[in-house]
């Protein structure tokens, strides 16, 4: 019993793995939006369009044309997140578009040598 849980248990952490390896973050300005598609040039000038799902993506901020965005974008291009920033840089919660990492997490709980802080310990 005990090793069939280790089993299962090992299977969803490599599933996880997979599934959230084909994940990008994406920040720029809203050019167009269609619909439940967004149109984001990004800084480097090149256009990604995202399905924008009203119920299964998590906004926050207004999504419109002319708007900064960052968004957690899947391989088949469905936002998992989008986040209005503010004129400054700042998201709306008030971080700094690059403090955040990849993952979502904030680059002040890494230590130096890019291990997460977790109670004075690395994970």
């Amino acid at each position: 019993m005990k090793q069939s849980m280790i089993v299962a248990g090992m299977v969803l952490l490599i599933w996880g793995g997979v599934a959230a390896a084909g994940m990008d973050d994406i920040t720029g300005e809203v050019t167009k939006m269609e619909g439940e598609m967004v149109t984001v040039k990004m800084g480097d000038g090149s256009m990604k369009t995202i399905h924008v799902d009203p119920k299964g993506t998590k906004k926050e901020g207004e999504v419109k044309v002319g708007a900064h965005v960052t968004a957690n974008v899947t391989p088949s291009s469905h936002a998992n997140w989008i986040k209005v920033m503010k004129g400054d840089g700042m998201m709306k919660d008030g971080m700094k578009k690059d403090e955040m990492m990849k993952d979502g997490m904030k680059k002040d709980e890494m230590k130096g040598d890019g291990m997460m802080k977790q109670d004075g310990m690395s994970k």
